[in-house]
């Protein structure tokens, strides 16, 4: 149900002022929202959704909404309980380490490996699904950690007066980064 109404409202394009989801028992965040540059006001009240920008993976993603009201009470959005994690090795498999150097390499413009991969159109593609890591900054091919990190909205939003911190994904490419992360960054476990 949650696509369709995204569909109607992507229609409108640019027009698309208001999108409201309230009560339509969705479980995540539309993944379509930064199609809709016009968009200024968000309601996803009274849903399932666990946290904010499961598809939209950046802050600066997210924050490039444009939104001025966004309300999202009566999700299980705020759980800000910590646990201790049980950290393990990170046992990385060969496809894993190839592709954190190849990325990393062309992040940095190795004009040898930018050559190489023109020739290797299934590389590029296996490639082209990478992530960067939120804390070290570095690319990884598999999501080794999901977080989430708790930001104050922007200024410029019409919001509840409860609703002083929103909830946001990031990815993480070890645990080692998980260890050198600030204070309001959070490992998601399932309970």
């Amino acid at each position: 149900m949650t696509e369709r109404l995204l569909v109607r409202a992507l229609r409108g394009g640019e027009n698309t002022k208001i999108v409201t989801l309230n009560g339509k028992k969705i479980t995540k965040m539309p993944s379509t929202l930064d199609k809709l540059p016009g968009l200024k006001t968000l309601d996803l009240q009274n849903n399932q959704i666990p946290k904010v920008c499961p598809e939209i993976s950046t802050l600066t993603q997210f924050q490039n909404l444009k939104l001025k009201e966004f309300y999202c009470e009566g999700n299980p959005l705020f759980l800000k309980q910590p646990v201790n994690a049980v950290q393990q090795e990170d046992a990385w498999s060969l496809q894993e380490i190839t592709s954190r150097f190849i990325m990393n390499e062309l992040a940095g413009k190795n004009p040898f490996i930018m050559h190489v991969i023109e020739q290797h159109p299934q590389v590029r593609n296996i490639i082209s699904q990478g992530r960067k890591c939120a804390i070290c900054g570095k690319c990884f091919l598999t999501i080794w950690l999901e977080c989430v990190e708790f930001i104050p909205p922007p200024k410029n939003w019409k919001i509840s007066r409860n609703l002083q911190l929103v909830p946001l994904r990031i990815l993480i490419c070890s645990y080692k980064c998980f260890n050198q992360r600030g204070p309001n960054l959070f490992g998601i476990a399932q309970a």
